[in-house]
């Protein structure tokens, strides 16, 4: 895949994420303002704002998933998403991070391995290259050994022959009839 095209799945996941997270920490910003006195209006215009970001979000994350690989732009929604939801919420909610040490290491650790697995499911099949893997030959070939049988791979992509084909065609013909 070239290097445009995985720039391409990142950068709609982010901008889905990105919206995601911004419309859960709008839509609770309506009810912090609920509490603290604020017109009651202000929770249905927060809460369609919130509306309006994640449809938003939802349709970069279309195309996203239309142009590129799943698996990369909904690792990258969900990690922008977290991410926006969390500097967000300390920012303009007043939120902090826990205050025990432990918990704050494991928090902040957690977010470092997310970011690296993103980081590793974006290279994987340039990390691939660099392995010598001894069932290549196995999966190439699209057979499979299990103990003594072979056993053939029965995906959808499998052949099947042309006279199997007709003689299906025909005994449904002929069922009709």
């Amino acid at each position: 895949m070239i290097e445009f095209e995985v720039v391409e799945e990142i950068i709609y996941g982010l901008e889905s994420g990105i919206l995601f997270g911004m419309a859960s920490v709008i839509s609770k910003l309506g009810f912090v303002f609920l509490e603290q006195g604020f017109p009651t209006m202000l929770v249905p215009v927060c809460i369609s704002i919130s509306i309006c970001c994640s449809g938003t979000g939802f349709y970069y994350q279309t195309r996203g998933l239309k142009h590129g690989r799943a698996i990369v732009v909904s690792t990258c929604a969900a990690v922008a998403s977290i991410v926006t939801g969390v500097v967000a919420g300390m920012l303009a909610l007043g939120e902090r991070l826990p205050s025990a040490p432990t918990a704050r290491f494991s928090l902040l650790l957690g977010w470092l391995l997310i970011m690296i697995g993103v980081v590793l499911l974006v290279s994987s099949s340039r990390l691939v290259r660099h392995f010598r893997w001894p069932s290549r030959r196995i999966m190439k070939s699209g057979l499979v050994r299990t103990g003594s049988q072979r056993v053939k791979d029965s995906g959808p992509s499998a052949v099947i022959p042309a006279a199997t084909l007709h003689q299906l065609i025909t005994s449904t013909a002929k069922e009709k009839a």
